[in-house]
């Protein structure tokens, strides 16, 4: 039987095809997004470098400076590398202890840093490529728990110092750090004035200098607008004019009471760390607890219940 040619050419046509088929193939990647100055998230100045690793993709182009912590003489263990150890195995920088692979405090501490690059892996895992401007050495830093905090971001510094310098502050009756060294109970509105910022080797964090009267001087560790362990007059004046002498000196001071609107309780707490429903005198009600050791009760957009304890969520 003779085929016919069509049906011959189709039949040819469609094994060439076949033949010289080819897949895209695409290699696998290492999962890691890379931030530089060019794509780097744009950085407002206000966040302290520890206080979020979603901060981290800000910070390319920025300065920090390490100021190194307390028992800093065992030096920094899962920290500093000479490669990137999101990619495998890297060796540690500066290696004073070969057994347990700390870096020496002398290699990092007082030294400051720009920030080249930033590496993401999986959105929650972090490191930073850091050049040391005295001795050009590229670093990479693997951010922890124990040494985010003491590393600053000159950027901040700058910005916290313009943002208060200068301007007056009210005690909110809490114990707060003496320049120096010490602590104080402060008195609760008792006046100071922000003189300047100051940072310590061998702590956590820039302060602002606050200074009564008589000239002593007090910490307060700046977080954006807010000044711990102080509020200022700035504030203190808008929320008066805002809710009122009475209801807002009680905001600034957080001195919650019963009445008060949930604006008023976000306004002088912040939101809450856990909220939980439950039911008073047969309607719903809302519990807001706060690490300060609050335990609010809301019923119908108003406070009905304040418990405070010693106890810090």
């Amino acid at each position: 039987m003779r085929i016919p040619f069509l049906f011959v050419s189709a039949i040819t046509l469609l094994s060439a095809s076949v033949t010289h088929a080819q897949l895209n193939i695409i290699e696998a990647g290492d999962g890691i997004v890379e931030y530089s100055q060019a794509n780097a998230v744009p950085y407002d100045s206000l966040a302290p470098f520890h206080q979020s690793y979603d901060n981290y993709p800000k910070f390319p182009g920025q300065t920090l400076f390490f100021q190194g912590k307390k028992n800093d003489a065992s030096g920094y263990v899962d920290a500093f590398y000479t490669a990137n150890p999101l990619k495998g195995n890297s060796k540690v920088y500066h290696v004073m202890n070969e057994r347990v692979g700390n870096t020496s405090p002398d290699a990092v501490v007082g030294k400051y840093f720009d920030v080249l690059k930033v590496f993401c892996k999986q959105n929650s895992r972090y490191c930073l490529l850091l050049k040391e401007q005295k001795t050009g050495d590229e670093i990479y830093y693997l951010p922890s728990i124990a040494t985010t905090n003491n590393f600053i971001c000159i950027g901040n510094y700058e910005k916290m110092k313009q943002l208060h310098v200068g301007k007056t502050f009210y005690a909110l009756g809490k114990r707060v750090g003496l320049v120096g060294g010490n602590t104080l109970q402060t008195t609760e509105g008792a006046e100071y004035k922000a003189v300047d910022m100051g940072v310590e080797l061998h702590d956590n964090g820039a302060y602002l200098i606050l200074e009564d009267n008589n000239g002593q001087r007090l910490k307060g560790m700046p977080y954006g607008h807010i000044v711990a362990g102080f509020v200022s007059k700035e504030r203190l004046d808008s929320l008066i004019k805002r809710y009122g002498k009475d209801y807002g000196k009680r905001i600034a001071f957080m001195h919650i009471t019963e009445g008060m609107s949930k604006e008023m309780l976000i306004e002088s707490l912040g939101n809450p760390i856990k909220k939980e429903q439950t039911t008073f005198k047969g309607k719903s009600a809302d519990i807001w607890r706060y690490p300060e050791g609050y335990t609010i009760g809301l019923q119908n957009g108003k406070v009905i219940s304040v418990h405070k304890s010693s106890y810090l969520w």
